[in-house]
């Protein structure tokens, strides 16, 4: 067993393995063998066999703590959430001081939406072992998340205290200070970062998303040299390029800068498990479910409650602006991109429903879209509680537009819209936090999404006339004030100066736009698009 583990470790998975099983051959039930044999056999590919093996061995010792980690380990990777976070849960009963088995459940338990749990595990790790790091960043990201930013600056601050020079949290309290809405300060903090691990990728990435990039200078350089230094189609390189991509952008050297974003988007794309064709039938799906006649013969729920302000459309159309705009009058709280919709809906409508998802709903009773209704609004209230309104801006949430009527008749439903080359083209220079956007990393493919993207819009104008406000970017460019005021009117909310001074508003933003949010308004995005000239025909032709 000892000569087994020895192979395993020194990664001769085929000799370690022949091992494992002679050692099962002569005890069936060797637990140490059985799990370290579901191990590899999960390493390599066969995670069913391997599954059941570790299984086993914790049938055979089920108060063992590291069993259960690593089964809860191993069920996490395939998808299985509420079942790891079981056996982690198991583990930290049983052995308390499993620092492993406590990062492992408040990270599932964050997976699960379930932040309150996750705090709560990560504050009793900290109370346990006051000097592990990573509870504080998880607890600091954990509150980000949750739109608590001051309480997460102050985490920050007190593991910096602990430990000044480590990147992770002088990282971690930069982009905390960009979402915040503190450029300078977010700058100084990715600096620092830099200084102690200049390799550091993800660093330069958001160093260049806040520094605007005036002329070629040492920075530059040195973001220049670790691009080149970094291995190909790694994640480093990757960062990089968007990077650099942003940095040649500001300096209007755009030919530079698409290279730079072709090369980011290409590694970011391998890495992505996109189907195109699959897309298209879940927004086929969508119009063939909610017709015309759905509407006509089924009634929306009673519910009344208007707090929810929805923002919807493609990333990188100006739902950031929007909301921020909106968010900016007094009685509205800006909560930012939410994803109790989504479990809303897939809580009352789930994929494996009788009929199957969307199309089984055309069997279900009225009641399950009042139902939905107030799960998602004890979800907003929970986290959210004593607001007159609150914006939840999910982009995505365009395709769920029939839902969302059937569910909360009464809430607004902002969409925003911008020319179809200038979105795609923004989406294509960002490399987006998480894998919700994995149609951006492609021009055919990105085009493609918009095109289906607008063909549902479309369908929801035509199906639901008036239900939806659309609002142009251009146009908020243009006459700030006008479209302001039209928005707020149709919000039916009162009119206050404060939401033409944006930019000043002191609430979170945690998106892609966390640093042009915090600019006034200005012309010059509108028609940047022009200057990728022919870069952008691939795109272009494939457009509708």
């Amino acid at each position: 067993m000892r000569q087994a583990l020895a192979l395993h470790q020194a990664g001769r998975l085929t000799e370690a393995e022949a091992l494992y099983r002679k050692v099962l051959d002569a005890r069936a039930d060797h637990a140490p063998a059985l799990h370290f044999l579901g191990l590899l056999l999960h390493q390599s590919g066969r995670s069913a066999d391997g599954l059941a093996l570790i299984q086993r061995s914790v049938r055979v010792q089920p108060g063992n703590a590291d069993f259960l980690n690593n089964l809860g380990t191993v069920l996490r990777d395939l998808g299985h959430t509420k079942a790891a976070a079981d056996q982690f849960r198991k583990a930290v009963a049983l052995k308390p001081d499993n620092l492993a088995a406590r990062d492992n459940l408040a990270s599932v338990e964050r997976q699960l939406g379930r932040f309150d749990a996750a705090k709560e595990v990560l504050r009793a790790t900290i109370g346990r072992h006051p000097f592990h790091i990573r509870a504080r960043i998880g607890l600091a990201d954990t509150l980000q998340e949750t739109g608590h930013i001051d309480e997460a600056l102050a985490v920050f601050r007190e593991a910096l205290s602990i430990r000044p020079k480590d990147a992770e949290v002088l990282h971690g309290m930069g982009v905390a200070l960009m979402e915040k809405g503190d450029l300078a300060g977010a700058a100084e903090h990715f600096r620092a970062a830099l200084a102690v691990d200049a390799t550091r990728a993800v660093s330069w990435q958001l160093l260049a998303q806040v520094k605007p990039q005036r002329e070629g200078d040492g920075e530059l350089s040195a973001m220049t040299a670790a691009h080149d230094k970094a291995p190909a189609d790694s994640q480093a390189r990757m960062q990089l390029s968007f990077g650099l991509g942003k940095a040649h952008d500001d300096l209007k050297d755009y030919g530079r800068a698409f290279g730079f974003f072709l090369e980011g988007n290409a590694i970011r794309r391998k890495e992505m498990a996109y189907d195109g064709d699959r897309t298209r039938a879940e927004f086929a799906a969508m119009k063939a479910t909610f017709t015309k006649d759905f509407f006509d013969r089924r009634k929306p729920s009673a519910i009344s409650d208007d707090t929810p302000i929805f923002v919807v459309g493609m990333p990188r159309s100006g739902t950031t602006l929007i909301e921020q705009i909106i968010a900016s009058h007094p009685q509205v709280f800006g909560a930012g991109e939410l994803t109790i919709l989504r479990s809303a809906v897939g809580k009352g409508f789930p994929l494996d429903m009788k009929g199957g998802f969307p199309a089984g709903i055309a069997t279900m009773p009225d009641k399950a879209f009042a139902d939905a209704g107030h799960d998602y609004l004890d979800m907003l209230t929970k986290r959210y509680p004593g607001y007159r309104h609150v914006t939840d801006k999910m982009p995505g949430n365009f395709l769920l537009v029939g839902f969302l009527h059937m569910m909360l008749p009464k809430a607004k439903i902002v969409h925003c819209a911008r020319n179809a080359v200038a979105t795609c083209l923004s989406i294509f220079k960002t490399n987006f936090r998480g894998d919700g956007h994995r149609y951006g990393y492609d021009l055919a493919e990105l085009a493609d999404f918009h095109n289906l993207y607008v063909d549902l819009m479309e369908h929801w104008r035509t199906v639901l006339p008036g239900v939806v406000h659309d609002v142009r970017y251009e146009d908020f460019v243009a006459d700030q004030e006008g479209q302001s005021r039209a928005l707020i009117d149709w919000l039916g909310l009162p009119w206050d100066d404060a939401v033409l001074a944006f930019h000043k508003a002191d609430r979170q933003v945690r998106t892609a736009s966390a640093a042009q949010v915090r600019q006034p308004m200005y012309k010059g995005s509108v028609d940047l698009w022009k200057q990728y000239g022919d870069s952008l025909q691939p795109l272009i032709g494939r457009l509708k």
